[in-house]
């Protein structure tokens, strides 16, 4: 697997360059020789989910404000939209499943536990963490972890405006059955080509 290097050489998550991306085995033992970058800790969470689901191309872990604060505030991330993000939509109906422990998973039998929770979901959220969101490609992980963030930080602003309904269960119900809320107006390629020249012009 391919993953983000850590050590002093590197330049942190934002300002990454392809030169501190690392070739490891599942195990996350290092197999670029010639890197100065070791591989993280976490990499044991990339791994197990790649040897447990092999048709998994792409695998975030990451530490967004808003999925944080929801988590140790209990705030659940609820469908309390519709059209306006039907990805997080889909997400929020399903349901998003929580791993208790707040600590970093450094050991295989932490990831299996996180694993479990899980369940058969492409995410899940640690409670006062982050999350961890695997996909078909980089593109599609990434994508579900900007889109759970969004479900995160809307469900956290209308909790600061008091109690919020969700939208009605025959409204999501509907939803449901629309064959073309799955691709939320896009597939993975075309948002990632919109975040990316969202980022390159912020």
């Amino acid at each position: 697997m391919l993953i983000r290097g850590r050590g002093r050489e590197e330049s942190g998550l934002l300002f990454t360059k392809a030169s501190e991306v690392v070739l490891a085995d599942f195990d996350g033992h290092k197999l670029d020789k010639k890197s100065v970058l070791k591989t993280p800790n976490e990499s044991v969470i990339h791994g197990e989910l790649y040897k447990a689901r092999p048709k998994v191309g792409g695998v975030v872990h990451a530490h967004p404000p808003s999925i944080v604060l929801t988590s140790i505030a209990s705030i659940e991330l609820r469908p309390i939209f519709g059209g306006f993000d039907p990805r997080s939509m889909r997400m929020a109906i399903k349901g998003i499943p929580i791993y208790p422990s707040s600590l970093t998973l450094h050991k295989v039998e932490h990831v299996h536990e996180m694993m479990d929770a899980m369940g058969d979901n492409d995410f899940c959220v640690l409670r006062g963490h982050g999350v961890v969101v695997c996909g078909s490609s980089v593109e599609d992980a990434t994508i579900k972890a900007i889109k759970l963030d969004n479900l995160a930080t809307l469900n956290l602003q209308a909790a600061m405006l008091g109690k919020v309904p969700a939208i009605s269960e025959a409204d999501q119900q509907a939803f449901l059955t629309r064959k073309s809320t799955g691709m939320g107006g896009g597939g993975a390629e075309t948002l990632w080509r919109f975040y990316t020249e969202w980022l390159r012009r912020a």
